[in-house]
């Protein structure tokens, strides 16, 4: 009986442990199954995340390329340049649709969507040569308000298929930790006859989740960094400064710590592009990337934001005097020639820079106001430039009214009011000054320093100017007719003196009116002049040979060198009325406006002397020999009948001297006289 319970015991034994051990193979297997299945939709979406990143970087790549086409397109022509820019705009359509097939079947519709954008964003291109060719000076306009915003909503699709991903990789990597948590769990609870294949469950699922972990970790990697310098992208920058403005927040305004960011765009680097390749330009960029992460302070972040535009974020900045600081060594590294294959391109860029207030915690908006005081560095040469709310011409309501402007030229709303020049020596008054104002329809009459920097900063200053030009020139003409023998000044800006057309339109309009060009006087500010000096001086050199006389308005408060002036075709310098205005009461402001006379003569040039407000200031330059002067002493600017009313009846007083007329002075070349 003992052999029968004894044998049967071990048999009962030997099938529990049997089947204990078939339900722990059970259970090993099934979970290694789960597990398994969890680990491959992971890795799929890894992969699929992998192949996203792949053809997103490729449509960045193939839209990049395909707009330097465009460009080269319009400004060349020719079948070559057709050929490049479908063959480019073919890559983006294809990128664009891989990118969809890789992100899943369910994309179809936003594939569909993607495409027609690039089909827009191609019609506009075409839109552009049309206009290029039929129309060249509208071209960079039509080019702002059509093609640009275009290709920003294509570009902006790419950078949303990056983003999407790198989420994707994110949710897959925790998936696959979840996976793992659970096996870790449940391991220590199965039955000691599993342990060997459970080790080997483990080593391959351990395997897996390190491949899965790897693969996740590069995609992140190449969501958040620049594929050519290695540097973080856009979407890093973003990240590391929402934790910058937070951890600034936290610290309260009380301690020397801001947050700063700096904008860096190169000045010519389409030129490197296109005249030597995009791989001299790649060595370029990359070169520009180690300057940058040389010269920036510890825990400073460098970042590539597109083509050749970086950024520096300082987190813990000492202020704005330390940001500029910054800024400036960063310009100045940049100033240094990159040589490549034995060819030295000249690398320089314009600094903008921001320092965030307190309590700022919109990344957007800091990008947004660095970019601002980037271009406003570009429009002035000056390399470095700190952002000020007055350069912000980009919010809803001067958006808005530059809309409005755009039709106020074309509609006829903008009138001129004429402020005299009177001289100094008893001359009678030939000359005045038309200075611009808009008849707005619900605004009233608007001041033109609500409206001309709005133009200033768009092609829509050609327009503008040209409308200024051609209705002085009309009124001189009714004026000549009636009798009257009136120089008419106008303003021209830097936008202007870059302008190639304008010395042929300024011909055009003299002939269409009648005018002789001696009754024509453009004044341009020293700013205006210095923006591209070599071409400035084409430009005014051309209007010169017209025969219209030239002023430099504002002259003493800008930085224009005296061989310039000496160099330059002008015949009347304009001393800024800071220094008049104060002359009276500040001895040094005296001194200024007296060398600036003398200089003015000794160069054969006439003086005029801007913000004459009372009588002393007028005495004062009557003694020093000034020649003009022009201000409310004698007149508001006024509409033409009213100048008229005053030539008549106030001007005559303005005519007599108050001390004896000045001996002559020999002159560089005598101005042109109104016949």
């Amino acid at each position: 009986m003992r052999v029968l319970s004894r044998l049967l015991s071990r048999r009962v034994t030997s099938r529990v442990a049997t089947a204990g051990l078939v339900l722990v193979l059970v259970v090993l297997t099934a979970f290694s199954v789960t597990a398994a299945v969890s680990n491959a939709r992971a890795t799929d979406k890894a992969q699929r995340s992998a192949a996203v990143a792949h053809w997103a970087e490729q449509a960045g790549r193939s839209l990049l390329a395909q707009e330097d086409a465009a460009d080269t397109l319009v400004a060349e022509g020719g079948a070559d340049a057709q050929a490049e820019y479908d063959e480019a705009a073919a890559a983006t359509r294809t990128a664009l649709q891989e990118l969809g097939r890789a992100a899943g079947a369910a994309q179809a519709e936003r594939v569909a969507g993607w495409l027609a954008l690039h089909a827009r964003y191609e019609v506009a291109v075409a839109g552009l040569l049309a206009v290029s060719t039929q129309a060249p000076a509208a071209a960079e306009e039509y080019e702002e308000d059509f093609v640009d915003p275009h290709y920003e909503a294509i570009e902006d699709v790419v950078q949303r298929a990056v983003e999407d991903q790198r989420t994707e990789a994110g949710a897959a990597l925790a998936d696959v930790a979840r996976s793992q948590r659970l096996l870790l769990l449940a391991t220590p609870a199965v039955f000691g006859a599993g342990l060997a294949l459970l080790g080997v469950f483990l080593g391959v699922l351990t395997r897996s989740r390190l491949q899965v972990s790897a693969q996740a970790a590069e995609n992140e990697h190449q969501a958040l960094h620049d594929a050519l310098t290695g540097l973080p992208n856009r979407t890093r920058l973003r990240q590391v400064g929402e934790r910058a403005l937070r951890a600034a927040a936290v610290d309260g305004p009380g301690r020397d710590r801001a947050v700063a960011l700096l904008l860096i765009d190169l000045d010519r680097f389409k030129e490197i592009n296109d005249t030597l390749g995009h791989a001299y330009g790649d060595v370029v960029l990359v070169a520009v990337a180690q300057r940058l992460s040389a010269v920036v302070p510890a825990g400073a972040t460098t970042a590539r934001l597109s083509g050749d535009e970086f950024a520096l974020l300082l987190p813990a900045c000492a202020g704005e005097d330390a940001a500029l600081e910054t800024a400036q060594r960063v310009h100045a590294a940049l100033q240094r020639p990159v040589q490549v294959e034995g060819v030295l391109l000249s690398v320089e860029a314009s600094v903008g820079v921001v320092v965030a207030s307190p309590g700022q915690d919109d990344v957007g908006k800091l990008l947004q106001h660095a970019d601002i005081a980037m271009y406003a560095a570009k429009e002035r040469g000056s390399g470095v430039c700190l952002y000020g709310p007055e350069f912000d011409v980009h919010n809803a309501e001067r958006l808005n009214l530059l809309g409005e402007l755009r039709r106020a030229v074309e509609e006829g709303e903008l009138v001129l009011h004429y402020q005299p020049k009177v001289s100094l020596s008893g001359e009678p008054v030939d000359a005045v000054e038309a200075l611009v104002r808009w008849q707005h329809p619900q605004r009233g009459l608007l001041a033109p320093d609500v409206f001309i920097p709005l133009a200033e900063r768009t092609a829509l200053v050609h327009p503008l100017t040209r409308h200024v030009v051609d209705a002085a020139l009309q009124q001189c003409a009714r004026w000549r007719a009636a009798g009257r023998v009136v120089r008419v000044a106008v303003n021209v800006s830097a936008r202007n003196l870059c302008d190639d057309s304008l010395a042929p339109d300024v011909a055009a309009m003299l002939r269409r009116w009648g005018v002789p060009a001696s009754c024509l006087e453009l004044e341009m500010t020293e700013s205006a002049i210095l923006a591209d000096p070599a071409r400035a001086r084409s430009v005014l050199q051309d209007l010169a040979d017209l025969g219209v006389t030239l002023a430099i308005d504002d002259f003493g408060a800008g930085y224009t060198s005296l061989g310039l002036v000496k160099d330059l075709p002008v015949h009347t310098l304009k001393i800024d009325r800071s220094f008049v205005s104060a002359m009276g009461a500040d001895g040094a402001d005296a001194f200024i406006v007296r060398s600036l006379v003398d200089l003015g003569h000794h160069l054969g040039l006439s003086i005029v002397a801007e913000g004459v407000e009372d009588r002393c200031t007028a005495d004062l330059l009557v003694a020093l020999g000034c020649d003009v002067a022009q201000g409310y002493l004698y007149s508001r600017p006024l509409p033409a009948a009213q100048l008229e009313a005053w030539l008549d009846t106030a001007g005559l007083d303005a005519q007599r001297p108050l001390v004896p007329a000045t001996p002559s002075r020999p002159r560089r070349e005598s101005l042109p006289s109104a016949p």
